[in-house]
């Protein structure tokens, strides 16, 4: 019960410093790098083509630091990394405070998604089980039922979508981002601090949650996406064409610096961005405080995944 009522204070506290901020001050302010979108939360992590992973930005709790040994996928939370072996078993590093690593299960997965201070995963069985963090319901209210294909964190929520492209969300529903995420027609998502997007299956984008920064009132109407996701206070898109397009808070120029080149994987941070383009050259814009930008690798990567959460 103590963890509990820790990680809703913590969660509550961010919540309420954020949105004062953004009244008295604007959001420059708001946006500027180290305002909201705190430095641990500004790590990337890559697999590379022969499996192995790299990681790049704040490494102060080792999130950064990846173990030996051959991967499938990574999924960057606040302070912490996971990534799905070979053998499809999870292997997690980083800040261990909430069990987020200590915790990860035996199982086999199938996929696997980070949230701030809590991971899921969807079993071989199709199951999505979680660990870490409960302050909000994140690990004990993960839905029992099974058909589910992918999983998806949040700050301190998730969302997971079904064989039949139907979404189940639990968790933390400030901003509403349970309560009003979509409930079907869903291909894909994004999950972001306090909002989320997804592809629908007639590939147009749909958001929910906060929209201080219109994360919701300017999504593109007409364009078809393959893949959406959702940073601190903005949001991006791949097109089918290849092309992303970025929209909310510009403050660390994730929107303005978005580059013309085509792409063929993309992963919203929190105040920075990454991409795959096709020849698998990894490409990062927006706040370079840490090195998340300058320090890309230059080796070819077949996933990425840049934290979030602030």
């Amino acid at each position: 019960m103590a963890d509990a009522e820790l990680d809703s204070g913590r969660t509550a506290g961010r919540r309420s410093l954020g949105l004062s901020l953004a009244l008295a001050c604007g959001a420059l302010l708001v946006g500027s790098p180290g305002a909201l979108a705190d430095h641990d939360s500004r790590h990337v992590c890559g697999v590379k083509q022969n499996d192995k992973v790299a990681c790049w930005g704040n490494d102060d709790e080792g999130q950064a630091t990846p173990p030996p040994g051959k991967f499938r996928t990574v999924s960057a939370g606040y302070e912490f990394t996971c990534g799905r072996k070979l053998n499809d078993k999870v292997k997690c590093w980083g800040s261990d405070d909430d069990g987020q690593v200590s915790d990860a299960p035996t199982a086999r997965f199938s996929a696997i998604g980070a949230g701030a201070y809590h991971a899921c995963g969807v079993k071989r069985n199709t199951k999505i089980v979680c660990w870490g963090s409960d302050g909000s319901g994140t690990v004990s209210d993960a839905p029992t039922g099974s058909n589910f294909r992918s999983v998806s964190g949040g700050d301190d929520w998730s969302c997971g979508v079904k064989r039949s492209d139907k979404v189940f969300c639990w968790g933390d529903d400030d901003a509403d981002v349970v309560s009003d995420a979509p409930t079907t027609n869903i291909r894909s998502l994004g999950l972001g601090t306090y909002h989320g997007c997804g592809v629908r299956r007639n590939d147009k984008v749909v958001c929910w949650g906060d929209d201080i920064y219109a994360h919701l009132s300017e999504v593109p109407p007409a364009a078809k996406f393959r893949s959406a996701g959702a940073g601190y206070e903005h949001s991006c898109a791949l097109r089918l064409n290849g092309k992303v397009k970025c929209w909310g808070d510009d403050a660390n120029q994730t929107i303005s610096d978005t580059p013309s080149a085509t792409f063929r994987k993309l992963t919203v941070g929190s105040a920075h961005n990454c991409g795959i383009k096709p020849n698998d050259r990894v490409v990062c814009w927006g706040s370079d405080d840490v090195g998340q930008v300058s320090d890309t690798p230059g080796a070819r990567f077949r996933q990425v995944d840049a934290a979030v959460y602030g």
